[in-house]
């Protein structure tokens, strides 16, 4: 079964996240097939897929935005899961909400089977400067949140929703 996995990565984070549920995917049997949005992949040459977004300023990733309305159709015709990928997703007063998330599916052109919001990293080096200085000034937490184990467990959770 092809599994598109399709992301819009910032600082490098998403898209680690991104091959980390291949893995998992691939090591259940699935064939999975990472690919930045930026090369416009078509999900109608897959089964499933398997979308997600760096959250800037409490919004998606512009170029996904962008191919997720390109694509909505294609997207729409097959099982969709949804992941977001930020710094702020470890703190536990969100709750596993995301606004950016929220957001995004409120004007989806499609119905995601599973949503995560998943912990990313804020690394200073890999941030522009004027991101690095509103960062600072609201002190946001430094550091890499990932964790690569709950992104796998995800993946499996996923799976057979991907069947369709």
């Amino acid at each position: 079964m092809s599994v598109l996995i399709a992301y819009a990565t910032h600082s490098g984070a998403t898209r680690t996240l991104a091959e980390q549920i291949a893995e998992t995917l691939a090591d259940l049997g699935r064939d999975p097939h990472v690919v930045d949005v930026l090369e416009d992949p078509d999900p109608t040459g897959h089964e499933a897929a398997v979308i997600g977004s760096a959250v800037r300023a409490e919004s998606y990733e512009t170029p996904f935005v962008r191919w997720t309305r390109r694509r909505a159709e294609a997207l729409g015709q097959r099982p969709v899961a949804l992941f977001s990928c930020s710094g702020s997703a470890s703190d536990p007063a969100k709750q596993g909400r995301q606004k950016a998330t929220d957001a995004f599916l409120a004007e989806a052109l499609f119905e995601p089977v599973a949503v995560r919001n998943l912990a990313g990293w804020v690394l200073m080096d890999r941030i522009p400067l004027h991101e690095r200085l509103l960062l600072r000034s609201m002190r946001t937490p430094e550091g890499d949140f990932r964790d690569l184990p709950a992104v796998a467990a995800w993946a499996r959770e996923i799976a057979p929703l991907l069947r369709g």
